[in-house]
């Protein structure tokens, strides 16, 4: 199909309005009877008016603007302090971490480790034509990363959960 000038568009569009004259109306509805990309196009428009005018705009209530505009200074309010969600996510945080440090000191994963080897994983020697590495893994040394994770999420946790709202707080006051 063709692509329609806009030129024509916004003629169909008038058509569709009735704001066109009776001799462009004639000519148009000639043109429609012959050009199928035309006639394409006007369905498509007058399913598009159709379904606009089935529509109903909200209308804001009349103080609307000189409400916003009066809202636009005023800051929103901050949360009166901590929550008890970060509280106890903070400790369970911590008593994760405690639970691995006991256990690490205690010597659980003392003899926990062990050797992954890539040669047993099922790989095509279509493109690797070589032995593969064995990789130590040690249970000790993963623990002790994820203990200190932890200790890290449990400092930031304190930092933006409780600390930040405490001292946001005394300084909103005066102190």
């Amino acid at each position: 199909m063709e692509k329609i000038p806009p030129q024509q568009d916004e003629k169909l569009l008038r058509y569709i309005d009735g704001e066109l004259k009776t001799t462009e109306v004639f000519s148009l509805e000639a043109e429609l009877k012959v050009n199928e990309s035309l006639r394409a196009r006007y369905h498509e428009l007058r399913a598009m008016d159709q379904a606009l005018k089935k529509y109903i705009p909200e209308v804001p209530p009349k103080n609307f603007t000189n409400s916003v505009m009066s809202k636009l200074d005023h800051y929103p309010q901050t949360s009166s302090g901590f929550s008890m969600r970060s509280i106890f996510l903070l400790a369970g945080v911590l008593i994760a971490a405690g639970l691995a440090a006991v256990l690490v000191s205690g010597g659980v994963f003392d003899n926990a480790s062990t050797t992954i080897d890539l040669n047993q994983i099922e790989l095509s020697r279509k493109y690797i034509n070589q032995n593969l590495p064995s990789i130590p893994f040690n249970s000790k040394l993963i623990v002790n990363i994820i203990i200190l994770l932890n200790l890290g999420l449990a400092w930031l946790v304190l930092d933006r959960a409780i600390l930040k709202p405490l001292f946001q707080r005394r300084l909103e006051s005066g102190h």
